[in-house]
Formats: C-alpha cells, structure tokens, sequence
C-alpha cells in the first residue's frame, strides 16, 4: 500500500519540481541521454557463501583398553571393510589373563565335583543312622536296651540329616564360584578379543594419529586412533550463510560450488538441512546449511573448502534490465525534458490504483461511507504535505518518502479507526505477502522522459527482472548529461 501511495508521491514531485526548473533554469544545451534497451534473458538470484567439504558419516575409532601398539595393518587413504583389524594391541598380558581365568574355572568345577561326592557321603551317613535308630527302637521294646539308647540314635540321625544339608549348600556354593569364575573368564576373553582394532563401516582411513610401538592408555574417553570416512562418493559441505540471506535458503535449492584444487570445474549439489543453531563470531551471525554432492571420481577431499552458489530463484528468458537504471532519477536539467501529458497520466493511472487500493481498505476493515470520506481526505492532505515539504525541483530520496508515507498512513488509520479496526490494519499488513515491488523506470520517447510504472521480480547481480509494465525492446534511460555548447 505504501509502495503506491509513494510511487504517486515520487511522480507528482517530479512533475512540479520539472516545472519550476524548467521556468527558472532553461537548458542552455542539448541533453546527452543513454538509454538501454529491455532484453529477454535467464536472472538467477543467488546466495553466495563457503564451507568445508566432509565425509557424511565420519567414525573416529578407539580403544577401551591401555597396551602397546603390536602391529598397524592399514595407513593413511587405505580402504578398510567392516570388522576389518586395523590394528592390533600386544596380546600377552591379556591371554596370560584368559589362562588365569581357564585355570580358576577348572578348580571350581574340581570343587563342584568334590561337594557333590560331600553329599553323597552325608547321605549314605543319614541311611546308617536311620537304621541303628530302627534298631534301637525294636530293642527297647522287647527289653534289651534302654531308652537313652534311643536318645543316643535319634540324635545321630538328625546330625545326619543336617550333614546332607550342608554338603548341598556347599555344592550351590561351588556352583556360583563357578558362574563367577566363568565371568571373569568371559571378561578376559573380551578383552583379549579387544586388542584387535577393528573398522565398525566399510571406509577410508582419513586420518591415523597412532604408531607401532606407541602406547595408548584408554580412561574415560577412548583414545582416538583412526578416523574413517564412509563411501566418499557421496560427500557434503556444511556452508555458512549469512543471517541476511538465510531467509531466502529453502531445502532442496540448487547448488553450484567450486573448489580451489579444480577452479575451472563447477561442482553440483542440492541443500538437505538448515540448522537452527545459529553461530556468532565476532558479531557475525550465521547458520549452518547442509549440502549434499556427488563425487563419483573422488575428486573431493574431506576439508577442502567450498565457494558456493545457493540458487535461491531462477527464471529463464524474462524481460530484464540492468540494474542500473533502478538508480535513475531526472534531476536538475533531465527534469526539465519530463513530458507533461505522460506525466499527467501516470498520476491519473496511480490515483485509480490508490482509489482501489482504498476500497479494499472499505471492504476488509469493513468501514462506512463517512469513515472512508474522511480517511480519503486526510489521506491526500498527508500525501499533499510530503509532496511540498521538499524544496522546488528536488526529488526526495525513495526510502525517505516511502518511510514518510507509512508513517502517515498508520498516523491516519490510528486518529479514525477504532482500536479493533485498526488492530486489524496492522494484521493485515503484517500478513501481506512479499509480492513483487514496484518501481517508476524512465524511458525516452520522442525526446522526452517519460515514467513508466514498472513490478520487478528476481535480480542478480547484473540484471533485474521486469515481470509487467515494460516490453521488450522498450528504451530506459541509464542517465543524462546536458551537453556543454
């Protein structure tokens, strides 16, 4: 809304500033114009940032026991297989420590073996003393024998049976000192079997910090001793972009790189993931974007640095013009060359297009015959007032009269609407899409400048697309020089 309310501004101002210094300061010369012609060609608008080339998955191998190195089987750029043995510790120790172990599980099955003959004895005890307890008990019946005789056998049977119980717990104690045993040895054995160094992926060894004879003390962390990247065929680039371009970045965008080892090849690849964590450095804020390639010959290098396109949009043969002639605004002699009656139409055509803009105004915010009479008419004093504030013949800078005008829109809607409706303003202004902008391109017809109201679309650095408002072939002016009699 603002875009035309300042594009109408921008166009009258020129027309009464063309006048009074048509009047005050006829040209003394001819007027040198260039113009450019609108052509058709492909804008494509790009992010340009760097990074670093990296393997997509990297696996930093380790130990998680201490030793010496004994044997080191693969060396920098060599091509390893899962389980492969990298490397292997000296096993000396630790097998003396499986034997160690071996030898405490045999003795504890000796034991197991010796508790059970234990309770075969404590058994073979327990019948006996039942049996001279059945005898003992005949013998006092028919008279032979007393009854402490009795006693003496009752009570030999019942040690006896407690005797039995004690060797089968002595053999459930033998049995868990063996389970123990047998855990220390799976114990030994694993780490026995940890002294071989062992590839976790199919890879490439990128990186070896460990030589033959070096000893490596693992403690909380493993020790690093290989780094190995996998499948180096696919690789990624992980770019920083910009806070200010970040906006523009959406995954699946087209990516161009080169590298510095091959300068002259331009490299292909597709953005995968933007990460939210943002990084600051020195005041700089950036973001992560993850990039994947193709490296079918593996002329990409872990580390290498990236110099990157993002292809954030492109359009293929629009009508464009270079980005010069967006600076272009007739001042001081190129005013007085404006033609009148195209002047005089172009604030015709803006205030149709502000008539429209105002009935959408009516329509959303839903206001009454009375409230849009009085909207209309503040708004052109406040408009009127921006347009005379400059001195004759000046032409305000855009940012500064579109700034001006938003304010006095908001000052406008804010002292007439009611506070919902104009809650309801500010809604729909923040909710306005992005569309393309607008801008007033001055062409040269029949010796004259005349506006023409142009929407722009994607630039690049050379060219800007115009998506409606000018033909192809159309002149526009690049600038005006008065030529010196």
């Amino acid at each position: 809304m603002s875009t035309r309310w300042l594009t109408i501004l921008l166009v009258a101002g020129l027309a009464g500033g063309a006048g009074y210094y048509y009047l005050q300061h006829p040209p003394t010369g001819k007027l040198d114009v260039q113009t450019v012609a609108a052509t058709r060609a492909d804008v494509r608008r790009v992010v340009s940032s760097t990074g670093a080339v990296s393997a997509l998955v990297t696996v930093d191998v380790g130990t998680q026991i201490s030793g010496k190195i004994g044997e080191l089987n693969v060396d920098f750029s060599s091509p390893v297989k899962r389980s492969q043995v990298l490397a292997r510790i000296e096993s000396s120790t630790f097998e003396s420590a499986v034997r160690e172990q071996e030898a405490g599980v045999a003795i504890a099955q000796a034991n197991i073996a010796l508790q059970q003959a234990g309770v075969e004895r404590a058994a073979a005890n327990l019948h006996k003393a039942e049996l001279d307890l059945s005898r003992a008990e005949q013998l006092v019946t028919k008279g032979a024998a007393s009854q402490s005789t009795v006693d003496a056998a009752l009570a030999a049977q019942l040690s006896a049976k407690a005797d039995v119980a004690t060797a089968a717990a002595q053999v459930d104690n033998a049995k868990a000192t063996l389970a123990q045993r047998q855990a220390t040895l799976d114990s030994a054995r694993i780490d026995l079997d940890r002294t071989y160094i062992r590839s976790p992926i199919d890879g490439v060894i990128i990186d070896r910090v460990v030589e033959t004879g070096q000893t490596v003390a693992a403690s909380m962390t493993a020790p690093k001793l290989f780094t190995i990247a996998e499948d180096l065929a696919h690789v990624q680039i992980l770019a920083q972009v910009d806070e200010a371009d970040i906006g523009q970045v959406t995954s699946d965008n087209v990516v161009s790189f080169t590298v510095d080892a091959y300068p002259d090849v331009t490299f292909q690849g597709k953005v995968r993931q933007i990460r939210l964590a943002s990084v600051s450095l020195q005041n700089v804020v950036t973001y992560t974007v993850v990039i994947d390639a193709e490296n079918p010959l593996g002329r990409l290098l872990p580390g290498m640095t990236a110099n990157v396109e993002i292809v954030t949009g492109e359009h293929k043969q629009v009508v464009v013009v270079p980005n010069e002639v967006l600076r272009f605004q007739p001042r001081g002699p190129a005013q007085a060359a404006i033609v009148q009656d195209g002047m005089s139409t172009g604030v015709s055509q803006l205030s149709d297009r502000g008539s429209r803009m105002l009935e959408r105004l009516k329509t959303q915010l839903e206001l009454s015959d009375d409230e849009m009479g009085k909207v209309r008419t503040a708004l052109e004093a406040e408009f009127a007032a921006i347009k005379n504030a400059g001195p004759p013949g000046s032409a305000p800078a855009s940012d500064d009269v579109r700034e001006q005008a938003r304010m006095r829109i908001a000052k406008v809607l804010r002292a007439m609407l009611s506070p919902d409706k104009y809650k309801k303003y500010e809604e729909m202004q923040r909710q306005r899409p992005n569309g393309p902008r607008r801008v007033t391109l001055w062409a040269y017809e029949n010796g004259a400048l005349v506006p023409r109201e142009v929407r722009l679309g994607l630039a690049d650095q050379s060219f800007t697309e115009v998506v409606d408002g000018l033909p192809e072939g159309a002149q526009v002016v690049l600038r005006v020089r008065e030529r010196t009699p």
